[in-house]
């Protein structure tokens, strides 16, 4: 058998193993060849192929074939095994499903993704939508502005999202953000009245208070967005809005806090637009949807030493949210290994339409999803008293990585989570809308890994 022959079979049998082909009769064709050339160049060999084509399943899969071969004694060469930290290193970039798939393959492999330290850097179980709870016509108390959790059926119940563990302060706190893992929460009575932010991880109940965040100056409105990628770094950033009134102009500064060093940046970056929409970082940049018109800004996570943001602006795929008669809020950033993904009802409501950013302002669709199948009506679009056309449900949240997108059905009243990859849907709780604010749901998925700001 020469070259040729063993790296077209050998890709052939990583296609097959990647879709659940008998792991056996893969390790058996390689080990049954006639002979091997030198090690290190068909090695090189493969790996060049194998990257080529498919950089990081089959990257991954060959990993686990290079670690048989190298210790079988008949092929008389040392052993040759990856680290465990480059393994995990390719695992954390897999999708959850394909972990789950890889953890079935042996016994070695599931007791490296289930070992404690391992874990934190792999892809965790979603636990479910965290929303808060206020009680229409009452001012805010603790009683009635508590923190929920609509649980997923896979979630981890033992998770403290009351927040207990946090200390109490002279107003209830309020949930604001998350982001991988971390919850941002303040206290807040009214727009400009922000104090005593807090960051903090209900899957390690650890915490810490931002330095600096007492209220503003008057007549103005202070926003935060926590940003956390713990692929990208194991330190958070907070981006403070501070939008000032000057002239009937409204003027937005913008300042980062880096927990590394818990110091807030002296570079500022201002503009005159409001970006208060959907937000999400991912790989180093904040992305931030335009309260209303059909584009979306990205920060680029800053240096100490930067003196100002690098930024640019992004074109949405889709029609504008707001026309003479419609109105819709709607749109879900999202990713998937790191492409930054959009979501968005297409204009009668009957289904949902998920792009992927395949270049500078190329959008290009990954997934269509019948929303006639879910809600078994095909009337999915009707007037509110206000006079616009509005959408009987709203997207609170798409996941790529784990193939879910979480609606919330405004007529039944009750939460949905939608499978991209079968379409159908399935209630897992009902939130009773008379003393919920859904706008402040947020999905959660567990981070259990060590944040160095946070403690105890």
């Amino acid at each position: 058998m020469n070259m040729i022959t063993y790296v077209s079979t050998a890709t052939r049998l990583l296609i097959q193993a990647s879709i659940g082909t008998n792991r056996k009769m893969c390790i058996h064709c390689f080990l049954e060849g006639e002979t091997l050339l030198d090690f290190n160049f068909w090695v090189q060999m493969m790996f060049t192929h194998i990257l080529y084509c498919f950089p990081v399943l089959h990257y991954l899969i060959f990993s686990f074939l290079l670690m048989q071969i190298s210790s079988d004694p008949r092929l008389g060469m040392s052993t040759c095994v990856l680290p465990d930290e480059l393994v995990v290193d390719i695992l954390s970039r897999l999708p959850l499903k394909s972990l789950c798939r890889i953890k079935c393959v042996c016994k070695s492999w599931l007791a490296l993704s289930s070992h404690p330290y391992y874990r934190q850097k792999l892809p965790r179980t979603p636990a479910g939508l965290l929303y808060q709870k206020f009680e229409r016509g009452r001012v805010a108390s603790p009683l009635g502005s508590a923190i929920h959790l609509a649980r997923l059926p896979s979630g981890d119940k033992e998770i403290d999202t009351t927040l207990s563990f946090v200390p109490c302060y002279k107003y209830p706190i309020q949930l604001r953000g998350c982001c991988n893992g971390l919850l941002l929460c303040y206290q807040k009575i009214r727009s400009e009245e922000i104090s005593n932010a807090i960051v903090c991880n209900p899957a390690t109940q650890e915490w810490m208070a931002l330095p600096d965040t007492e209220p503003g100056p008057a007549r103005s409105n202070i926003a935060f967005e926590l940003c956390f990628d713990p692929l990208w770094s194991e330190h958070f950033y907070v981006f403070k809005f501070q939008s000032i009134e000057v002239m009937s102009c409204i003027n937005t500064e913008v300042k980062v806090f880096f927990s590394k060093d818990s110091t807030w940046s002296s570079c500022l970056w201002k503009t005159r637009d409001p970006f208060e929409g959907d937000s999400l970082f991912v790989n180093g940049v904040l992305y931030l949807k335009h309260f209303i018109l059909n584009k979306i800004l990205a920060l680029d996570a800053p240096d100490r030493c930067t003196q100002g943001l690098n930024h640019r602006f992004i074109q949405l795929p889709g029609y504008p949210d707001r026309t003479d008669i419609f109105c819709c809020y709607n749109g879900r950033l999202s990713q998937s290994s790191g492409v930054l993904c959009y979501a968005k009802q297409e204009l009668d409501g009957c289904a949902i339409r998920i792009w992927s950013l395949e270049g500078p302002d190329r959008w290009v669709v990954k997934h269509r999803l019948s929303m006639v199948d879910v809600f078994g009506r095909d009337m999915l679009l009707r007037t509110h008293s206000d006079g616009y056309w509005h959408f009987d449900y709203d997207i609170r949240t798409v996941n790529l990585e784990r193939e879910l997108v979480i609606l919330d059905d405004e007529i039944a009243d009750k939460i949905i989570s939608v499978s991209i990859s079968t379409g159908k849907g399935s209630q897992f709780q009902k939130i009773p809308r008379r003393f919920t604010k859904l706008y402040l749901s947020l999905f959660y998925v567990p981070y259990y890994g060590k944040v160095p700001a946070l403690a105890r």
